[in-house]
């Protein structure tokens, strides 16, 4: 395949990702056992303080990896509710989310500690262990 053909295929699928991304349709189905969504969406970087250290994913019903990591924070919730507040929000059913938070890829995961203060970000699917490896690595106690 000739250079010129690639280029095009990148750029198309770097247009179809981005349109699919800031599409604002109708109601989606809600995937797994995800919470309801919160009336309004939180600072990005600070968040009301909190006894438990907490987990908030930016995603969406519709991506493969997001549906993925819905079963992740059911598992979370089920192994750690008493310790990680583990919330979601569907940037399509709430698109001033993506601003608010700096989205540029789903699902994004964002760690917050104690104090409500941003720690540490990830885009992409994260496995349960791993997520739980990363609090204790970044001296988070659950």
């Amino acid at each position: 395949m000739k250079n010129g053909a690639k280029i095009a295929i990148v750029v198309l699928l770097a247009v179809a990702a981005t349109a699919t991304f800031a599409l604002r349709g109708g109601k989606r189905a809600e995937y797994g056992a995800a919470p309801e969504q919160p009336a309004a969406v939180a600072a990005p970087r600070a968040v009301a303080a909190t006894v438990k250290p907490r987990l908030l994913e930016i995603g969406s019903s519709r991506c493969m990896s997001c549906i993925e990591m819905a079963k992740v924070l059911d598992a979370l919730r089920a192994s750690q509710g008493e310790k990680l507040k583990v919330d979601f929000v569907d940037v399509f059913e709430q698109p001033e989310a993506g601003e608010r938070y700096k989205i540029t890829l789903i699902p994004t995961q964002i760690f917050y500690d104690t104090a409500g203060r941003e720690i540490f970000r990830h885009t992409g699917y994260f496995a349960h262990d791993d997520i739980l490896a990363k609090f204790r690595e970044l001296g988070v106690k659950m």
